[in-house]
């Protein structure tokens, strides 16, 4: 086909456009809905995505953990026998490498206050490079971060509010009363305790979406901590309540110990421990233990400490639970501060202590070891994702050309082998949310998509047959099937061209907004105790994806193009004088 027909092609195909304005717009604006609300939805998820994966790094866990191999494979039971020391030997060498580390020991709990009780997971950290590293610290609700050396520990939110610690933000008049009024001293201490409430008027507030239900003389019997309240007055109020004894909390926790056991029954031992063990390893099983001669056991002997070791690895390898003494453990400490920050795994049910006070007897007996090395790129960005220098492979290669070589070496058998963990191996629920999101998304774009195409095809499908005369007149005037069969192509593509641009338009608009200024989530998390599958506590914002505009923009055109095709090939199946008669 030539230039010149082409030209001509297109300029009919352009003037139908104008012939058929009706179904032009109406065409076109099914197709701009679906690429506005695809560009809508799609920087929306990835907006989420994005802010959920800065969250779990600048809040979480930093871009990498170091662990034992043995922890890793059991974290959900967060098994605190798995854990290492001369981890300052590994530090240093991170730091000489650019990177920032900060030292942890998580255990679990329960957390017992005046008026209740939480299971909680405890973060034993030092301060000073847990701050360094995380960014929590600085958004301390109420009181202020831990310090090292004293007894004191922050908590999520969430956990404060369930435990009834730290200054409340909705009391009902009997907590005021009871637990806020009585820390008063005086009557200047009343006046400003009550000056810092006022009633709750649900008339006066607008109610968010997703709020819990409350009946109306809860509504009418409750307080709300004013909105203008100063931190000086919120600290002052911390001091008050802390005075009253308010927060002090008592941890109860086990402190699990890897240790072979003293004894073991014969028939247990032949039947439980014996099977756990290849037929060349059972001489390392029977130099430590032996059997009694007058009882029915197997003692504990005096054999070599490193033989000790491998027997109990196995045990601990095989999930033998006599391997693992259990000590029960009380732990009184106060509360210094509440944390609320963007992510709402910290405002969960979540602690943080410092570690150094756990050290001795009235502590966890921890002896220097931790579970996890928390580690970032001295020189990161705080909005920045880890990028390829703070990769677990990156960070594991300067390791192991270092003097700590000899740590994350698999055959040394001296000491737990250490391994390099990415962020995104403890990130596996959000990973696996966010791509189950991203394809529903998908989906249902694709049959938003589906439904303003087959409109298309059911336009160009009732225009060519009402065009059916038409075609046969210009068949009979030399027109040739390709150039008919152009014609309507070009027609149903300028279609999508329009709808689509106007599409892009709109699309953009909305997403300025959601890009500048974000929507805010908080009545959501509140709604569902801050777990909506995303790491995200309250405010996110949209990002600008530039590919996605651009595809939507050239799909939805050849697409409106293809649509034409089916209905075009039937009338052009028609004889010339059968479409000439046509009515």
């Amino acid at each position: 086909m030539k230039q010149n027909e082409i030209i001509m092609v297109a300029k009919m195909s352009f003037r139908n456009l104008g012939r058929h304005h009706v179904k032009t717009i109406i065409t076109s604006l099914a197709i701009a809905i679906s690429v506005a609300l695809y560009i809508f939805l799609d920087a929306w998820i990835l907006g989420m995505n994005i802010d959920s994966r800065r969250n779990i790094v600048v809040y979480e866990m930093g871009a990498a953990k170091i662990q034992t191999q043995a922890y890793f494979n059991k974290k959900d039971e967060l098994p605190m026998y798995e854990s290492f020391t001369d981890w300052r030997k590994v530090s240093d060498v991170l730091e000489q490498n650019g990177y920032i580390s900060a030292p942890r020991f998580v255990f679990s709990g329960t957390m017992y206050s005046r008026t209740g009780s939480a299971p909680l997971v405890f973060n034993a950290v030092n301060p000073n490079k847990e701050r360094k590293l995380l960014r929590y610290p600085d958004y301390i609700d109420a009181g202020s971060f831990i310090r090292p050396g004293e007894r004191g520990i922050v908590i999520g939110f969430n956990a404060a509010e369930k435990l009834r610690v730290g200054i409340p933000q909705r009391p009902d008049t009997k907590e005021f009363e009871t637990e806020l009024l009585t820390a008063a001293t005086n009557d200047e201490e009343r006046q400003f305790i009550h000056s810092l409430y006022v009633p709750y008027n649900n008339t006066s507030k607008k109610k968010k979406a997703f709020a819990t239900e409350e009946t109306d003389s809860s509504q009418e019997n409750r307080l709300v901590l004013r909105d203008d309240v100063t931190s000086d007055m919120i600290q002052r109020f911390w001091n008050l309540l802390s005075a009253t004894g308010r927060m002090n909390v008592r941890i109860s926790t086990t402190i699990d110990i890897k240790a072979l056991p003293e004894r073991i029954k014969t028939d247990k031992f032949n039947r439980e421990i014996v099977p756990l063990f290849r037929k060349k390893d059972l001489e390392l099983l029977n130099l430590v233990y032996e059997k009694d001669p007058l009882i029915d056991e197997y003692i504990l002997t005096n054999a070599e400490d490193k033989t000790k070791q491998k027997v109990l690895s196995r045990l601990l390898e095989a999930d033998y639970n006599g391997a693992v003494k259990h000590v029960n453990q009380l732990i009184d400490a106060v509360i210094v501060g509440v944390i609320n920050s963007p992510n709402p795994k910290t405002n969960a049910n979540i602690a943080y202590l410092p570690i150094d006070t756990l050290q001795t007897e009235t502590g966890l007996m921890l002896n220097n070891h931790i579970t996890e090395l928390l580690i970032r790129s001295a020189s990161a960005n705080d909005s920045d994702l880890p990028g390829k220098s703070e990769s677990a492979q990156a960070i594991l290669s300067v390791l192991q050309n270092s003097s700590v070589s000899k740590r994350f070496n698999e055959k040394n058998n001296d000491t737990p082998t250490l391994q390099v963990y990415y962020w995104e191996e403890y990130a596996k629920d959000f990973l696996a949310v966010a791509a189950g999101d991203n394809i529903s998304t998908k989906v249902m774009i694709f049959f938003l998509f589906l439904l303003s195409f087959l409109g298309i095809a059911n336009t160009m499908l009732m225009a060519i047959l009402q065009r059916t005369k038409e075609i046969g007149m210009l068949r009979a005037l030399g027109m040739t099937e390709a150039q008919l069969m152009l014609n309507y192509i070009l027609e149903a593509a300028l279609i999508g061209l329009i709808g689509s641009s106007v599409g892009i338009i709109i699309g953009c608009l909305i997403n300025i907004p959601m890009v500048n200024i974000g929507v805010d989530y908080s009545a959501v998390t509140d709604a569902l105790d801050g777990d909506i599958g995303y790491r995200i506590a309250s405010r996110f914002k949209s990002v600008w994806n530039i590919s996605t505009i651009v595809a939507s923009f050239f799909i939805a055109t050849f697409l409106s193009g293809c649509m034409a095709i089916l209905p075009t090939l039937r009338a052009l199946r028609m004889p010339v004088t059968e479409t000439l008669r046509f009515e």
